[in-house]
């Protein structure tokens, strides 16, 4: 009997240790894509811009998933390791944890309205349609309305003055327009090969003169075909065209400060980028992107059903700050609108 448990045992253990072997690996796999991707992500690589335009959750839920089986399955305490490293990594890197850890906090619920010392910003896609939602839009008591989609100049004039009254202004180039309820508005400067253009306000309540910039990247196609190298041409290439239109952006300030004189910064607009992008190195420390910094919720704004991708985006310049900051559902938008309270000094 002894002799019979002894071959039974010894005939367990190839079986076992092929098991053991399958975790390993599994493990190993989970590890090495953890550093192709840190590399990827570090090194800003435009040959690899599809991986970099997923928010940073979703790669590390999608290639951590190897380690957790290899963990849960087989017991593997590389697969463990891998795990480990991985929600290490994302907790590190991603940067939508503090925003939701601020979810239901009193300071940062949004006021009926802002006060004297508050700008009030809202960006809007395509809610200047036949019927725009103009009492929805009007109860959020917005100062600016950064609006795009909406190319039509008197569409554009009637849903201005439906919301604001008389006493709005409004500057357009092509689908891209910046609405004021109050104040002065400068001459408009265009973009070079964006969707864009900037221009100088001074609110009522102050004499602090603003440069707003309402900016739209190029949009993407949402494609899955991976093992297609048309995808990752056309990522690369998109990516290349992002990069110019950013240096567009700066040139264009730069102009611009030359003429008029450097002056604090709201930028607002679609960027159709992932908040890790490489393409916002040029956005030093300086811009103090609002959701970020302030924001209550995951603040995703695309798709506007169920949206899981950061690709709106309002940042302003020392000495204004971000005081609050939320996403919002209008009716009739395509996607989710920024809400953001900006303190000035």
């Amino acid at each position: 009997m002894h002799r019979l448990r002894r071959r039974k045992h010894l005939a367990e253990q190839p079986a076992l240790s092929g098991v053991n072997q399958l975790g390993k690996a599994l493990g190993c796999v989970s590890l090495c894509l953890w550093v192709i991707i840190a590399t990827i992500f570090w090194s800003g690589s435009d040959t690899m811009a599809f991986m970099t335009s997923l928010p940073l959750w979703a790669c590390c839920l999608m290639f951590a998933f190897p380690a957790l089986i290899a963990w849960l399955v087989f017991g593997s305490r590389i697969g463990l390791l891998g795990v480990i490293v991985w929600v290490a990594y994302g907790i590190m890197t991603t940067d939508f944890l503090q925003p939701i850890s601020r979810t239901g906090m009193e300071y940062y619920k949004m006021p009926p309205s802002p006060d004297n010392r508050h700008i009030r910003i809202l960006t809007l896609y395509g809610a200047c349609g036949e019927n725009p939602p103009i009492e929805q839009i009007s109860k959020l008591r917005a100062d600016v309305i950064f609006l795009q989609g909406c190319s039509n100049h008197n569409r554009t004039l009637k849903f201005a003055y439906s919301i604001f009254g008389r006493t709005a202004h409004i500057k357009q180039i092509g689908s891209c327009a910046i609405i004021v309820r109050h104040g002065q508005m400068g001459p408009v400067h265009s973009i070079t090969d964006t969707a864009g253009l900037i221009v100088d306000w001074i609110p009522e309540s102050s004499s602090l003169a603003i440069r707003l910039i309402n900016l739209s990247l190029d949009p993407f196609e949402h494609r899955f075909d991976l093992y297609s190298p048309a995808c990752w041409k056309y990522f690369h290439t998109l990516r290349f065209v992002h990069r110019k239109q950013i240096q567009y952006l700066f040139d264009t300030l730069r102009e611009v400060g030359v003429q008029g004189g450097e002056l604090p910064i709201i930028l607002a607009g679609n960027f159709n980028a992932a908040p890790q992008s490489p393409i916002f190195v040029k956005f030093n420390k300086d811009f103090q992107d609002c959701f970020k910094l302030k924001g209550a919720g995951y603040g995703a704004t695309q798709p506007v059903d169920f949206p899981l991708l950061r690709l709106d985006r309002v940042f302003c310049t020392h000495p204004l700050r971000p005081e609050r900051a939320c996403t919002v559902l209008v009716p009739d938008t395509l996607r989710r609108s920024i809400l953001a309270d900006i303190s000035m000094p």
